[in-house]
């Protein structure tokens, strides 16, 4: 998959400054493991969605409960 870095850069300045270069890091994040066999080869190749799991931390303990997201889905 190419991208063009320059055009990620562009579409980010459209979040809040705070937030561009943590959503810049998870992008990277992404397309290196898009790169990697979930073997851990370095063959090129679409990756299991579970080579994704986990990937990025939210920094809110509780952004697994269940419940808790129910309840915010119900509310939207």
């Amino acid at each position: 998959m190419a991208v063009d870095r320059n055009r990620l850069v562009d579409l980010l300045k459209q979040l809040p400054e705070e937030l561009q270069g943590e959503v810049f890091e998870f992008a990277e994040s992404l397309l290196q493991k898009s790169r990697i066999d979930p073997s851990g080869s370095r063959e090129k190749g679409t990756p299991s969605v579970r080579a994704f799991f986990g990937i990025w931390d939210s920094g809110d303990s509780r952004s697994d409960d269940n419940d808790r997201i129910d309840a915010d889905l119900t509310r939207r």
